[in-house]
């Protein structure tokens, strides 16, 4: 989709932003669809691959209001994202092979504690990240252009996930690591070309006394959050949907392998499926958001991610994984989309940051809880039941998730979803 930027230095930021994405999206791609494959081939159980994904979330995202201060208070930002990105591609190096040089019994703790170590780290430049997306990105264009990003993240992914596919078909343990290798190859690019965008210094404000931005205390935090009561219901919603969506989307792979007897290079294929659905979907998305609003794409495509862990539980062999991811990326590329643009609708300018830090802590709060649980609950019930426990908790969290305010109040209804088709036949 054509986006209506003249200014120079913007058509820039937006391009590095867009390559950053793509390389980003490559590493990631090469590794996270796999890290649970990778613990249960060195012999994690449930409850541990629920460990593997709850601690990095838990304790990653439980530092974003610190992180979202420092982004508020450090000049260059950029530092953080540095930070985060070195820390975040070092360590799957370290996964790689470190697992091989201590005993048996360690290897899945190893991995559960560099695996944590990982995204503490990465997360240090998300607030940042996120308060420099708003600002690079000019709000009249973000639909457009968050959906033709997407496109290229997504199809940069799909490369990567079918040689992941390839690379998963050489023999263990070498396969693992050409994987983690790579993947920090990639990170380091990403990062490349991150830094070659051009934003404004941290400004300080001018009411502001000096002794009172070197005090950021928790009061102050919870006063900010509780004057935006919007924002509060938002992250209440968001915390119940995630808890639901986390019950079951680590163990997912699991129950590929276990259950429906498929193989890691099939599963590769199957996370292929979900990437091109999300790929053919971005500019269809991003018309709806632009005409019809962020929350209005968030509910509609909500309904069908609360229905995906339902199509799990009656699917009957490894194949249907194919036809349930490509509804899975159909409708979680519009709710992502969607999603990441309501944030910035209904946070502050001038606070982003630190709002941005709020919600990430309480949705990593969310995922170790959900994957926790979900982990212990399925060596309890079977893996199978635990996917309709969580299509309970989507739909809880999506009608929560429907209540909240929003700038834009176009009523959309279901036949609304036609709007791009007729556009194009127009």
């Amino acid at each position: 989709m054509p986006i209506p930027v003249v200014d120079s230095k913007v058509k820039r930021n937006l391009k590095m932003n867009s390559i950053d994405g793509a390389f980003a999206s490559i590493s990631d791609h090469l590794t996270n669809p796999f890290l649970g494959l990778f613990a249960l081939s060195l012999g994690a159980t449930p409850s541990q691959i629920g460990m593997l994904n709850a601690f990095p979330s838990f304790l990653g995202n439980i530092l974003q209001i610190p992180y979202g201060i420092l982004a508020n208070r450090i000049k260059n930002r950029m530092i953080l994202i540095t930070i985060g990105a070195l820390s975040n591609r070092l360590c799957w190096v370290l996964i790689a092979f470190i697992p091989f040089l201590v005993r048996a019994e360690l290897a899945v703790p190893a991995v559960i504690i560099l695996a944590t170590l990982r995204v503490i780290g990465a997360n240090v430049g998300v607030p940042a990240w996120t308060a420099i997306q708003a600002e690079v990105v000019p709000k009249q264009v973000r639909g457009r252009y968050y959906a033709n990003r997407n496109i290229i993240i997504s199809s940069s992914g799909l490369l990567a996930t079918v040689a992941a596919g390839r690379i998963l078909a050489l023999s263990y343990p070498v396969n693992y690591q050409i994987l983690f290798v790579l993947a920090f190859i990639m990170g380091m690019f990403s990062l490349i070309a991150f830094l070659q965008i051009q934003v404004k210094p941290n400004s300080k404000p001018q009411s502001a006394k000096p002794r009172e931005k070197r005090r950021f205390r928790p009061s102050q935090i919870a006063g900010l959050i509780k004057a935006n009561s919007n924002f509060s219901y938002y992250c209440f919603a968001a915390f119940i949907w995630s808890v639901g969506v986390n019950l079951i989307s680590p163990l997912v792979s699991v129950y590929f392998i276990q259950d429906l007897q498929g193989t890691a290079e099939y599963w590769a294929y199957v996370q292929a499926a979900s990437t091109v659905a999300t790929i053919l979907c971005q500019r269809y998305w991003g018309i709806l958001t632009d005409k019809f609003g962020q929350k209005n794409i968030m509910v509609k495509a909500g309904i069908g991610a609360v229905v995906i862990p339902f199509l799990w539980f009656i699917a009957p062999n490894p194949l249907s994984g194919i036809v349930i991811n490509l509804w899975n990326g159909f409708v979680w590329g519009g709710f992502n989309l969607a999603a990441f643009n309501f944030l910035l609708e209904i946070t502050p300018d001038d606070s982003r940051s630190m709002y941005a830090g709020v919600y990430n802590s309480l949705m990593g709060i969310a995922v170790a809880g959900g994957t926790l649980a979900g982990g212990f609950l399925a060596e309890v019930i079977g893996l199978k039941y635990l996917f309709l426990i969580s299509f309970v908790g989507r739909g809880l969290g999506l009608w929560l998730i429907s209540r909240v305010n929003a700038d834009t109040n176009i009523p959309m209804r279901f036949k609304d979803l036609r709007y791009p088709l007729i556009q194009s036949r127009g």
